[in-house]
């Protein structure tokens, strides 16, 4: 009998949505920006303010934009993965919207950095489809990343990408149909595929802007409508809306030497060979600290992250936590205890998280011991954990700000976030 080879080179599926429930996984995606404390609904001068308008139909996410009456103003919607990501192949299929004015777009983003900090640049627009009626029409799709460029940094361009604009044109208008969007990201160049088509690949590194590597990066999608740069720029047809930018799924893979390795994403039938378009990188994501499940609350083990505590009793923790290695020294571990019904932090405390004094388990991981006063009213509750340091920022002043966490407690939540619920507590009369 033939035996399988040790190895073999190609894409692992890290990440998928096929947008086959009935509602948006909100474990695998925002709605809004990352920026402002995550609560960004626009750039700029743009006409959209983003809200929870998607819809989900049959196997398709559609995120819509309509008029607000009374306004100049458009309700419109976005996602961005909590997950992070350095490098992979990305692929999405979507259809594109109509009318004079919009302003849909699949691209990568910097994340927050080790500190919590975010930078930009870099970015990478995969696409963005502009229709403002003049410049750019429904057959033209421009696809760019930050940074300088030339016209010595594309190794390869198709006969349908024009360097001067940095746009694709099709021969037909490209919201006619489904289309599939795919994108390598590797550590030195990048390649765009249009239906499985190569478009072009270019040098390019995720640099910020003093030179270093950005953070990871997170995927948005989103639907923005005018803007007097671009899409607005001769007006909007607001007689067209409502309009949907629909995406069927998106998927990402990173390219790997081991047994998971397969010729195809998922399955995807037009993606890159991996042969040709693999690459070499020594990380695919930025190590976070990790809370981890097994921690106990008043000595007590949790069920499905579920225990109970009397009116009288302290609450007393001990957390399970797996730091990464070289990770840097001064955080804070901050303990918080939320009512569940009103979202009121009704108890914090916190502990300088010193490596050298933090208790080992059988396994590895540290364990940090916190402890509160008992909660004297009967109810349901939220404990909660996150990590802080003091940063600068770009003019010299300081602040704490939350670090990327991994949650890999039982409570169902983003697998990364700022801050990790840990358990939910109930409390009692004794």
């Amino acid at each position: 009998m033939p035996t399988k080879a040790a190895w073999s080179a190609g894409w692992e599926l890290v990440f998928s949505d096929e947008f086959n429930g009935a509602k948006l996984d909100r474990t695998k995606w925002a709605t809004r920006y990352i920026y402002e404390n995550e609560t960004m609904d626009h750039f700029n001068d743009e006409n959209q303010r983003y809200r929870d308008n998607h819809v989900l139909s049959d196997g398709v996410l559609s995120l819509v934009a309509k008029k607000l009456e009374g306004t100049n103003l458009f309700e419109s919607a976005m996602i961005r993965t909590h997950q992070t990501f350095y490098y992979g192949y990305y692929e999405a299929r979507v259809f594109l919207p109509n009318g004079k004015g919009v302003w849909p777009a699949f691209w990568l983003e910097a994340d927050y950095d080790i500190n919590g900090k975010t930078w930009h640049p870099p970015e990478i627009d995969i696409f963005e489809f502009v229709i403002n009626g003049v410049e750019d029409k429904a057959n033209s799709l421009h696809s760019n990343m930050s940074g300088s460029w030339s016209a010595q940094s594309y190794t390869y361009v198709d006969k349908s990408f024009f360097l001067k604009f940095q746009n694709m044109y099709g021969s037909e208008d490209l919201n006619r149909g489904w289309h599939t969007a795919g994108f390598v990201w590797a550590p030195d160049k990048v390649s765009l595929f249009w239906d499985g088509k190569l478009i072009y690949t270019r040098n390019y590194q995720w640099l910020r802007n003093d030179g270093k590597l950005g953070p990871p990066a997170h995927v948005d999608l989103n639907f923005a409508v005018g803007g007097s740069k671009w899409a607005g720029r001769h007006g909007i047809d607001e007689a067209a809306f409502p309009q949907a930018f629909k995406i069927d799924y998106m998927r990402v893979c990173q390219f790997t030497e081991s047994d998971k390795g397969q010729r195809q994403c998922g399955p995807s039938d037009v993606t890159p060979d991996p042969g040709q378009f693999g690459y070499t990188a020594t990380i695919n994501d930025m190590p976070k600290p990790v809370f981890l499940r097994g921690g106990l609350v008043g000595g007590r083990g949790l069920i499905a992250g579920v225990t109970s505590l009397g009116t009288a009793d302290p609450v007393k923790i001990e957390l399970p936590l797996k730091l990464p290695k070289d990770y840097p020294p001064n955080r804070t571990l901050q303990l918080l205890v939320t009512d569940e019904a009103t979202g009121t932090t009704i108890r914090t405390t916190s502990t300088k998280l010193e490596q050298s004094a933090l208790k080992k388990s059988s396994t590895g991981s540290s364990i940090v011991e916190l402890s509160l006063p008992a909660i004297d009213r009967v109810g349901s509750y939220i404990v909660s954990a996150r990590l802080t340091s003091e940063v600068t920022g770009n003019k010299g002043d300081r602040s704490a700000l939350p670090s990327p966490v991994t949650c890999s407690t039982e409570m169902i939540q983003p697998v990364k976030a700022l801050s990790c619920q840990l358990v939910r507590l109930k409390v009692v009369m004794p």
